[in-house]
């Protein structure tokens, strides 16, 4: 998803909601490569399931450092590393997850005629953590782990943002990477959803 991609929504509606993983800090290709680099012996689907593993221990952490889960996710395919290999690609791996420059230049910009929320599952240390290459603007609503009610999916969580924003659900659109834990709530909400995907060409509307 590009910038122009996003902007074509901007003028419909009142408050444009984005989930940060994998849409807003996508470089599935570039963690792919770095994975496949670092074991060129691996297949691409052994290499597919190590990435799987290294977001979802990501996501878990509250610490930068995940050097231990990536460790974690290569035994998990039996793969073997050190300490230091395992540090080695958790510094890559964090910085492949920041948010660039760009987008948040663009949501700032955004957020100066429309309202703004970056909805995520991950902590509010995690989030300045991922935007700390660029300041993100204080009209950006950021709604973290610690202001839900319960976890993903959830459609109590996007009544809560309506309302803190003050917006009705006809005004409002999401964009996520995930039909189960972004997509379905906001759809049985109302709420117009852009499915935002490395697995499709596009992105599909619902």
């Amino acid at each position: 998803m590009i910038i122009d991609d996003f902007m074509k929504y901007a003028s419909h509606y009142d408050v444009l909601i984005f989930d940060i993983n994998g849409v807003l800090d996508n470089n599935h290709d570039a963690k792919v490569k770095m994975l496949s680099d670092a074991f060129p012996d691996l297949s691409k689907l052994q290499v597919a399931e190590i990435n799987v593993g290294m977001e979802r221990a990501y996501e878990k952490s509250k610490n930068s450092s995940t050097a231990s889960h990536i460790a974690s996710a290569c035994a998990g395919n039996g793969i073997v590393i050190d300490d230091s290999k395992a540090e080695e690609l958790s510094k890559k791996y964090y910085e492949l997850n920041r948010i660039k420059p760009e987008i948040i230049k663009f949501l700032n910009k955004l957020s100066e005629t429309n309202k703004v929320c970056l909805y995520t599952s991950l902590s509010r240390e995690k989030v300045d953590s991922i935007t700390s290459r660029y300041p993100l603007s204080s009209k950006v609503v950021v709604f973290a782990r610690e202001d839900q009610v319960e976890s993903k999916p959830s459609i109590r969580n996007l009544e809560i943002i309506l309302q803190k924003l003050d917006v009705p659900v006809e005004k409002a659109i999401l964009f996520g990477d995930n039909v189960a834990v972004d997509i379905m709530p906001a759809h049985l909400l109302g709420i117009k959803t852009v499915l935002v995907s490395n697995y499709v060409d596009d992105v599909v509307k619902l």
